[in-house]
């Protein structure tokens, strides 16, 4: 291949795009696509971590020896994670 005089190009390089041409908008849509799709999956991420976190607690929290939970046990768990919820969550505030 042959070395190109200085101040010349092989055609290679990017060319300059109008700002309000619609080559500009559609590359200006497809970034902005990209974006909410990355903030959804980050959301969605954090979302699932939450539940996952929620769900971690009633694992850990379940009495092995118990193999059948009723109703009532299950409403006992849950008022008890309530508990633990709320008690955090004022841990956490300032005055």
């Amino acid at each position: 291949s042959m070395a190109w005089p200085a101040g010349q190009s092989d055609g290679r390089e990017k060319k300059i795009i109008h700002p309000y041409s619609r080559k500009a908008a559609h590359i200006m849509r497809e970034a902005h696509k990209q974006e909410k799709k990355e903030t959804l999956k980050n959301e969605k991420a954090s979302h699932l971590n939450l539940i996952g976190g929620k769900l971690q607690w009633f694992q850990n929290h379940l009495d092995p020896p118990k193999v059948r939970y009723v109703k009532k046990d299950a409403c006992e768990l849950t008022e008890r994670h309530c508990k633990c919820q709320s008690s955090e969550n004022f841990q956490g505030m300032e005055f």
